[in-house]
């Protein structure tokens, strides 16, 4: 006996001024079923959530609940209709408490006065029913991401919500925590709430999900149960060809040099740091949340340096003190979080690209000149196949992966000796992650040293040529390229005497 459809979005189309972003997509969901929703930026998913959210509505086409044709003006009748969607970029008030987040106007009152204790036990038994241990009292704007992403999921559960959409939930997350996230997905679809999973990491929806749909250019492309969609399958629908060279080639040569040394590195959350990094190879390093493996690249950049111990890159010793020194030196950083650090996301993809370059220009250096000016900007931009309407076009309007590029170009103008990749690929889609790995390969075949940093721990795998896991602020071992997740695992998940490897 077939399973009742929760949802039905049938023949949606939407129009935006010169371009069609969904044409005649259906899409349907059962009861308690999880069901990914995949396609590459620029798809039209973010248009079918938002249309089904009450962000926008449609041109054509019909939304069903339970068999029920309904229409929403507005996201509060989408919500009061038992629709929560989680957005990748989370909603929470920071100076609320969690539990004024959670029961945010919907907030429980007694004699027409708000009823605070009713709220925060309400908000206790919410949580503990995720399995969270957060105080409801807490100010929201201290959380961690994970922690957020549970408040998140418990507005939901105070509304009652019976479909919820969730946008690359894991997106910011370590593994470990994007485990107990997925496990948290299972229960509450085994709960009977429908659950629209959308993502980029197609390990975890062969991992989560019932079916998968596939959008490309506004289309349904294909829906099929998990069983009959294998990740190749999922790709090709995606991007409309085999990406058997997903990871490209590992270095056909010995590395060259050592570009970057560290010896005894240390400062209040990394402990006697010792790493090479050597011209022409790629090094991964993986850890869990806590690890020091962040710091480990925002000390090298300087942003929070080492306090003792030495470094040296070209011929310099002594650790940067400041991100400007750094990159004096020939130290490249990307940043994980792109959006607050690493772009001016309302200038221009000329401007954010020509931005490091200007910054170091002599003072009565014209701000176009020499490697600055608008065609050899442009040229950069072109080579990293940025795409775009126009390179006038606010780095905000971008998707994830061209923003990514526009740093990558900014680095290209400065051309460093040692780049530190973190968190690269966070929030892209699958081609543009390809591409991201083939232009890290590409400079370290130019004898670039790459210090890739990551918690995607197939993208550490399939990229490094060399592995380093951290743990507790040092680094406790080494692997090869190309070893398995479990070895990985096995090293950053271990307790021991807290002996570090010293890497020659």
């Amino acid at each position: 006996m077939e399973q009742a459809l929760a949802l039905e979005m049938v023949n949606i189309t939407k129009t935006f001024p010169g371009v069609r972003a969904l044409d005649d997509v259906t899409f349907a969901c059962a009861r308690g079923e999880v069901h990914a929703l995949c396609g590459e930026n620029g798809a039209g998913k973010s248009t079918l959530i938002k249309i089904l959210g009450g962000a926008y509505r449609p041109d054509g086409g019909r939304i069903l609940l339970g068999g029920r044709e309904v229409a929403f003006s507005h996201p509060v009748a989408s919500r009061a209709a038992g629709i929560s969607v989680i957005h990748q970029e989370l909603s929470l008030l920071p100076h609320r408490t969690v539990a004024e987040n959670i029961f945010l106007g919907i907030e429980p009152t007694r004699y027409g006065v708000l009823d605070r204790t009713r709220m925060r036990g309400d908000a206790t038994r919410l949580l503990a029913r995720l399995g969270a241990s957060i105080p409801p009292e807490t100010d929201a704007g201290g959380l961690s991401i994970a922690q957020q992403q549970m408040v998140e999921i418990a507005k939901s559960l105070a509304i009652d919500a019976h479909i919820l959409v969730m946008d690359e939930p894991t997106a910011a997350l370590e593994r470990t925590e994007a485990v107990r996230l997925l496990e948290l997905v299972r229960r509450l679809s085994a709960e009977g709430v429908t659950i629209i999973y959308v993502s980029h990491r197609l390990a975890e929806i062969q991992t989560i999900a019932d079916r998968v749909t596939v959008l490309k250019d506004g289309r349904t492309v294909t829906t099929a149960p998990i069983a009959e969609a294998p990740t190749a399958r999922v790709v090709r629908a995606m991007v409309g060809r085999d990406l058997a060279d997903f990871y490209p080639p590992r270095a056909a040569k010995p590395p060259g040099p050592a570009a970057l040394t560290i010896r005894g590195g240390a400062n209040a959350r990394l402990i006697g740091v010792d790493l090479i990094v050597r011209a022409g190879e790629i090094v991964g390093v993986a850890g869990l949340e806590g690890s020091g493996k962040s710091e480990l690249g925002r000390a090298i950049a300087g942003d929070e340096p080492f306090e003792s111990g030495t470094m040296e890159i070209a011929g310099r010793t002594g650790p940067p003190r400041r991100p400007r020194e750094a990159i004096e030196v020939g130290i490249g950083r990307l940043s994980e979080d792109r959006k607050r650090e690493g772009l001016l996301m309302q200038q221009s993809l000329r401007d954010n690209a020509a931005l490091i370059h200007r910054a170091f220009a002599r003072a009565l250096r014209s701000p176009t000149a020499g490697a600055m000016t608008t065609g050899e900007t442009d040229e950069r931009l072109r080579r990293l196949d940025v795409r775009a309407a126009s390179f006038e076009q606010e780095a905000r309007q971008l998707s994830g992966g061209n923003q990514q590029k526009v740093i990558l170009s900014r680095w290209l103008a400065r051309d460093p000796a040692v780049l530190v990749f973190a968190e690269p690929t966070r929030g892209v889609d699958v081609a543009a992650k390809a591409a991201i790995y083939k232009i890290m390969r590409n400079l370290a075949d130019r004898g670039r040293a790459i210090l890739m940093i990551s918690s995607d721990l197939p993208e550490i795998v399939g990229v490094s040529d060399r592995i380093v896991v951290m743990r507790e602020g040092r680094i406790a071992g080494e692997l090869p390229g190309g070893v398995g997740e479990e070895e990985i695992m096995a090293i950053a998940v271990a307790h021991d005497d807290h002996s570090g490897i010293s890497l020659q």
